[in-house]
């Protein structure tokens, strides 16, 4: 979006496309992290944080149906010089690999609403709306333009797990902590350990993916879509921060019931929300350009 912008004639619709990327992406994993949460922590949680859990799974799933649903549509107006109800078009993009991209999110976004509505007994629906939803980003992109394909595929499904299972924990990590007491402790606590390992995974993932799709390390210097993902390092870095400080100072301190740890705790993971919309800004700038420079 902002890459775009900067452009001296600027394409509006693509800028349009990439914030609506950034919606897809938000919603989408956030959805599927939310469900990922559920599956694991769910017998942590207060009754009242589970119901509103799920209350906000329903609502991010409905608009990553929404947003990815109107991304399809920028695509089809500036595949059809600006006409977004081009039939042919339309026909031609549901076939292609976004298309069917976006038609895998839309079932692994309506699976994993299912397993909410249904409750506890839909852990397998659940999990395979997850899984999904996190396979449907490697049929479109540039893993499906560099080799070896099969690798980058799995390791990029690693890396977007890892990335659900974060951003979707915020929200009820925030809620937890908001109450405070020591439920809330051992939730945190609980999911501190899981954490410390799926960040690692993703860290590793995303070391793979970046070599395999830079290769070159100036090509981070010289092209838009090398300071985007260099804008990703430096935003991750401070999301690792904010996991530093609330594994070994906020957490602590809400355990011992320090006044106040709460409230702290539950501020400090709204900056770290902030700061996770940040990095989903920098991939969709990342997939509106190529490693090669092009585009």
């Amino acid at each position: 979006m902002i890459l775009e912008l900067l452009q001296p004639e600027p394409n509006w619709l693509r800028g349009i496309s990439t914030a609506l990327r950034i919606a897809f992406y938000v919603s989408c994993l956030g959805a599927a992290g939310l469900g990922i949460f559920a599956l694991v922590f769910r017998r942590l949680q207060e009754p009242q944080d589970a119901t509103a859990c799920r209350r906000m799974t329903l609502a991010t799933a409905a608009v990553g149906l929404a947003s990815s649903l109107a991304w399809l549509t920028v695509q089809v107006a500036l595949a059809s010089a600006g006409d977004p109800f081009d039939a042919e078009i339309w026909d031609l993009m549901l076939t292609s690999r976004p298309g069917l991209s976006v038609l895998m999110v839309w079932a692994g976004l309506l699976a994993v609403a299912l397993a909410v509505w249904i409750g506890r007994a839909a852990s397998t629906v659940a999990t395979a709306g997850v899984l999904t939803v996190a396979a449907s980003f490697t049929s479109v992109g540039h893993t499906t333009q560099h080799q070896p394909q099969g690798l980058l595929s799995a390791v990029l499904s690693l890396h977007l797990l890892a990335v659900a299972f974060w951003a979707g924990s915020l929200w009820p990590l925030a809620l937890a902590s908001r109450r405070g007491g020591l439920a809330a402790a051992r939730l945190l606590k609980a999911w501190t350990r899981i954490a410390s390992w799926v960040v690692s995974a993703l860290l590793l993932a995303g070391v793979v993916l970046a070599w395999l799709l830079v290769g070159r390390l100036e090509i981070l210097v010289t092209t838009a879509y090398g300071l985007a993902l260099l804008a990703k390092v430096a935003l991750i870095a401070v999301l690792l921060g904010f996991a530093a400080l609330h594994r070994f100072r906020l957490t602590p301190a809400l355990a011992a019931n320090i006044p106040g740890s709460g409230a702290r705790l539950t501020a400090s993971i709204g900056y770290e929300a902030f700061v996770m919309v940040l990095v989903f800004w920098a991939v969709a700038e990342m997939t509106a350009t190529s490693p090669g420079g092009e585009g």
